[in-house]
């Protein structure tokens, strides 16, 4: 079997973003394969932990994977910071083909168009894909499914780092569809009563508002900080809220399309003049709506450059919603991309970020521990990937095993398998949610 039918068969999609299927990556071909190591969301740390106590296979994959695309180079970018990752990386590369890239502690570096012009200078045309430049990017979680796979062994678990304000910081793995709460546990439980949680990240994450939200095979960490923090009350306003602060309180600085990461690399994006679409000037927000679409939203505009605090990461995202709503969610401006004279001046030390957002002080190590944990339920999503949910091929009441099968790619879809992380019975499967009983 080939490595792409093996990676299709063992459901491996993307760890570290939107969950794009890995198979349909590794079935181009290209001139470089590019392993994203540099993580650079604030207090996570569970791709630097990978890269230290999973260096050899991390490695071995990238080898096969290389091959896979009939890449000429191999390039993997960690954080210069990651002193241990790195050491583990070097020791572990046998390979000339392989090499490292170190980038300095900046947010976004980790964003897949940042990473590609770091490594190769090229710039990915507007909307398009590091295949449009010859490179294919994979995190580093994905790169070690693809390992993974190559034995044979589906995607189960996922990594995460569990942070914050709990009693024990740590990066572990645990199964697929397990809930907030039981991976709370794992850390010793928060230390404050009334607290809030960010999932994945402060920057890009999501605001968790329910504990019994399953974690998915993109899930990258959770985050732990007092319910009153101005990151989680800023997470916890409505839409029309942010709308309304905007819409009163901008007063068009600049400050957000001046430090815009995208901006500085010579995208045509402008959170300042998407802001007016909130009703600043008669002409129809459309108008100014098209100067989102090249948004990535790594929220740097608004939880770093706006002087005012307001949310034009927000407006980016509703202005994308309302032109693809209209059929008109394609770029029709230039593609030619030009890095801006200010790129390597206006870049974000993280450690500037974390004082700003005031999290400087929940930023622990948490160290990879190997916990073994054993839920007792888990609820798996069918629709973790980008594309259609896969298709359930059990029933209510069918005993399964860990790894087994439970969702297949549908018919001509893109798509990606699922498999069960526990052993056990199915207890029910209801919008696209699958839920597996140990002891039933």
């Amino acid at each position: 079997m080939s490595l792409v039918e093996q990676v299709k068969q063992a459901g491996v999609i993307g760890a570290g973003g939107a969950g794009f299927p890995t198979h349909i990556k590794l079935a181009a071909h290209v001139e470089y394969f590019l392993v994203n190591g540099a993580e650079c969301e604030p207090l996570m740390h569970k791709d630097r932990e990978l890269m230290t106590h999973f260096a050899a296979d991390i490695i071995a994959s990238i080898k096969l994977a290389r091959q896979c695309v009939g890449a000429k180079q191999a390039v993997i970018g960690i954080k210069s910071k990651n002193k241990e990752a790195l050491a583990a990386i070097n020791n572990a590369i046998d390979d000339p083909a392989i090499s490292i890239h170190e980038f300095g502690d900046y947010y976004p570096v980790g964003d897949e168009v940042e990473l590609v012009y770091g490594i190769t200078g090229r710039h990915i045309p507007p909307q398009g894909l590091p295949l449009d430049v010859g490179c294919v990017v994979n995190n580093v979680e994905t790169v070690y499914n693809i390992y993974r796979a190559n034995q044979n062994l589906p995607v189960t678990d996922t990594f995460i780092t569990i942070t914050g304000l709990v009693k024990k910081p740590v990066t572990t793995r645990v199964p697929v569809g397990m809930t907030v709460q039981d991976v709370l546990q794992l850390a010793g439980s928060p230390t404050i009563a009334e607290y809030g949680i960010m999932e994945s990240g402060l920057m890009m994450g999501k605001l968790v508002t329910d504990l019994q939200k399953p974690v998915n095979k993109t899930s990258g960490g959770l985050i732990v900080l007092p319910a009153d923090h101005p990151v989680i009350t800023r997470y916890s306003k409505t839409r029309q809220q942010m709308d309304r602060i905007g819409h009163s309180a901008c007063d068009q600085c600049s400050f957000c399309t001046e430090l815009c990461p995208r901006y500085l690399l010579g995208y045509d994006i402008q959170p300042h003049q998407v802001m007016r679409s909130l009703g600043f000037s008669v002409m129809g927000p459309e108008l100014w709506n098209k100067y989102a679409l090249l948004c990535c939203q790594c929220g740097i505009c608004s939880l770093y450059a706006c002087p005012e605090m307001l949310y034009p990461r927000e407006a980016c995202a509703r202005g994308i919603q309302e032109l693809r709503a209209a059929g008109k969610g394609t770029w029709q401006g230039s593609r030619e991309v030009k890095t801006h004279p200010m790129h390597d001046s206006r870049r974000l030390p993280l450690k500037q970020l974390m004082n700003r957002l005031g999290v400087a002080g929940y930023d622990a190590h948490a160290e990879y521990t190997e916990t073994n944990v054993q839920p007792e339920i888990v609820h798996i999503c069918l629709h973790q990937n980008v594309g259609a949910p896969a298709e359930a091929v059990v029933s209510v009441n069918d005993r399964v095993t860990k790894g087994q099968l439970v969702g297949r790619i549908p018919e001509g879809k893109l798509s990606a398998n699922v498999h069960a992380s526990i052993t056990g019975r199915v207890t029910a499967i209801k919008d696209n949610m699958l839920i597996i009983e140990r002891g039933k």
